[in-house]
């Protein structure tokens, strides 16, 4: 006769299991957090009651907490709805050594008006899908390794535990009347849960499912996979091979922009009169009761000494100082270059009704980066793609992306450096940044060519402006402004 197994010596039994593995995840964090070779995000979905918060702190317990975030972000609340849905899941981001943990995160995209809104859902599914697979790819490649772990019970099982917490007055408050509806609708919701899964799981990101009704089975599989994700990063980390930078190739047929306008320089009263007229025109377009529903995203580039800030100084003496906001973009600091590239594009986003203008921008990746080669030929060449489905998601959202490449020849560039030298109050201009990429002025030119045909687009497009005349080029740009809001706005 075999000997019975009390439930005591089960529980005691399968403790001794998960110690090793508690004691490993821990010993993986911390190498994690001291190496920081990447981050890691484990997205956490599943049927109500299939065990997610219980998931969610068996991670907070077994790891060092200090080095894990939670995010449980909700449906889009009034704050978050005056910016692009993926937002709030790019300013939550963790830096590398971290981990982040999120309650359904981006996949709130699609499930959301998939289980309560039909007809956004059929208007905005295959879109959402897009994003996801979309912003996937992208944290992989900029070494954020993910984890999705979807937790499952039948529908048999999920009433009997609803039934349970909702008879004991100590835990009736966890079962919510969203988690009634959805078991009322069991299967619309696991019919939907599997065609998110089913559409966005792919080899580099798959989807885990895990069985919600064994807790002892669920905590294993769930330690164990995220174990095995952050084992296998740091091993591919310690074994990887410089990256061997291989010069850009010299593009024959570039495109290179006039720096000076047809006819002569602009007059002082005609460019004063003008300026005038334009700035007020302005104001009156950021007054407008259709702009509060819009918003403005400006990116400026040029070479140095093009005009950018004079540019933008005009811009901003016509708005509402508490209307618009100036970023001037340099080299990352180290909390940005912790992050995926964009993060800190996206972190500035103009809410609906206002201006960002970014002196410099995510342009960088594919000029200063690739003519310097301070990033592999491989992520600036992914970048074009990258940063076109970042303007769409900002023009999807009724943003208006304006883009301005300040055209300087080299003759003129040459005489403005030397005026600032020559003058104490402007000397601080110029840098020998300034003088080492003016070594590079040819290649920029390329650069810049490749750029604008790659990602000059109906929805985010570029004007070049002629920049050797200064008073020239802030009108220009003053005007093209103007002109792409009211475009927008009709």
């Amino acid at each position: 006769m075999g000997r019975s197994v009390s439930r005591g010596q089960a529980k005691k039994d399968f403790a001794s299991v998960l110690a090793p593995l508690r004691d490993a995840l821990l010993q993986a964090q911390v190498l994690l957090h001291e190496d920081k070779p990447f981050a890691i995000a484990v997205i956490v979905t599943g049927i109500p009651t299939a065990g997610r918060s219980e998931t969610v702190n068996q991670f907070l317990e077994w790891m060092n907490p200090k080095y894990i975030k939670v995010h449980a972000l909700e449906a889009p609340k009034k704050v978050s709805r005056t910016r692009p849905p993926l937002w709030r899941f790019w300013n939550s981001l963790p830096a590398r050594g971290e981990i982040a943990i999120y309650f359904t995160g981006w996949y709130d995209d699609f499930l959301s008006p998939a289980l309560f809104d039909a007809k956004k859902a059929a208007r905005h599914e295959r879109r959402a899908i897009e994003r996801i697979r979309q912003l996937e790819a992208m944290l992989i490649r900029d070494r954020v390794r993910i984890v999705k772990l979807h937790m499952h019970i039948d529908e048999k099982e999920q009433k009997a535990r609803i039934k349970k917490l909702r008879h004991d007055k100590a835990t009736q408050w966890r079962v919510t009347d969203e988690d009634l509806w959805l078991a009322k609708h069991y299967r619309k919701v696991d019919r939907i849960f599997s065609r998110c899964l089913e559409s966005t799981s792919s080899p580099v990101a798959p989807w885990h499912i895990i069985d919600g009704a064994d807790h002892e089975r669920r905590a294993f599989e769930t330690g164990s996979l995220v174990l095995q994700e952050i084992e296998l990063g740091l091993k591919r980390a310690r074994h990887a091979k410089p990256a061997v930078q291989v010069a850009a190739p010299v593009v024959t047929d570039a495109t290179i922009f006039p720096s000076r306008q047809d006819g002569d320089e602009i007059g002082d009263d005609a460019y004063d009169a003008e300026l005038e007229k334009l700035q007020g025109r302005l104001a009156l377009l950021s007054r407008e009761s259709r702009f509060a529903k819009r918003g403005v995203v400006l990116a400026f580039e040029g070479m140095d000494a093009a005009g950018k800030g004079g540019a933008i100084r005009r811009l901003t003496s016509a708005l509402d100082a508490r209307q618009y906001t100036v970023i001037p973009v340099s080299a990352p600091s180290p909390e940005e270059a912790a992050r995926p590239y964009l993060w800190r594009f996206w972190r500035h986003i103009s809410v609906r009704g206002e201006l960002t203008i970014y002196d410099r921008s995510w342009y960088g990746r594919v000029l200063v980066e690739r003519v310097r080669d301070l990033a592999a030929e491989a992520d600036w060449r992914r970048a074009y793609d990258e940063i076109n489905e970042f303007e769409k998601q900002l023009t999807e959202h009724g943003l208006i992306v304006l883009k301005f490449w300040l055209a300087l020849g080299k003759d003129e560039q040459l005489k403005r450096f030397e005026e600032r030298d020559n003058d104490p109050l402007k000397a601080f201009k110029v840098d020998p940044e300034d003088w080492a990429n003016r070594r590079f002025y040819d290649d920029y030119q390329r650069a810049a060519s490749d750029m604008i045909k790659r990602t000059d687009t109906k929805h985010a497009p570029w004007t070049v402006v002629e920049a050797d005349d200064k008073k020239y080029a802030r009108l220009k740009v003053l005007r093209a402004v103007c002109e792409g809001i009211e475009k927008a706005m009709e």
